[in-house]
């Protein structure tokens, strides 16, 4: 997909001119202007390329505009292009995927029935295997939940990996996520608890 440097322009510009009234629809959840935040930003967002994005404020108080390539390494490129254009001037935070998280491992996922599953993914365990390519292969071990059926497991461990190591190293870093209950028997003394993921991969990669 071909990224016109005029439609990132646009979009910035919007983006800047329309600044307090963005924040003040995040302040205030009844705001007369959310209809017209939401209708723009899915208009200007979706004229660069098939993102996703989110706007708001983090758990230190800081302005933020994350937008989501969905997992796609092409349309990653084209958020970093975005996000190289970002206004330096505003106070914001500017992310061209989602970030890790700073979180208790405790997530929602909604299964084939669309019933809502909690999820605790702190006792999890994991192994990696490096791939010819540079990349990892990751195998999540997660022995607490059983009642998930395959699909829904598979959308667990991803979201889980997004929230844990942040969508840049998902894309670039990791060739494939599977999750089984029960590693084999053979893995059981190199598995590693999932609280160590992220420094684990820093030190890898």
């Amino acid at each position: 997909m071909e990224l016109k440097d005029d439609s990132i322009l646009r979009f910035w510009q919007w983006f800047v001119k329309n600044e307090i009234i963005i924040k003040e629809c995040i302040e205030n959840r009844h705001s007369v202007n959310k209809d017209y935040v939401v209708a723009q930003m899915n208009e200007l967002i979706l004229s660069l390329g098939v993102l996703t994005w989110d706007v708001g404020l983090d758990e230190d108080e800081r302005w933020f505009l994350t937008l989501s390539p969905n997992g796609n390494e092409d349309m990653f490129k084209i958020s970093r292009k975005i996000m190289a254009e970002a206004p330096g001037h505003m106070d914001w935070l500017f992310y061209a995927s989602r970030p890790a998280k700073k979180w208790n491992r405790e997530f929602v996922v909604y299964d084939n029935n669309m019933d809502e599953q909690n999820i605790d993914a702190s006792p999890w365990h994991y192994i990696v295997f490096e791939e010819h390519n540079g990349k990892l292969e990751l195998v999540i071990e997660a022995k607490n939940i059983p009642q998930l059926d395959p699909e829904t497991a598979e959308v667990a461990a991803e979201q889980f990996v997004i929230n844990e190591v942040g969508e840049a190293t998902r894309i670039l870093n990791l060739s494939s996520i599977q999750i089984v209950h029960t590693l084999e028997s053979e893995y059981e003394s190199s598995k590693t608890p999932v609280k160590d993921l992220k420094d684990h991969l820093a030190e890898i990669l």
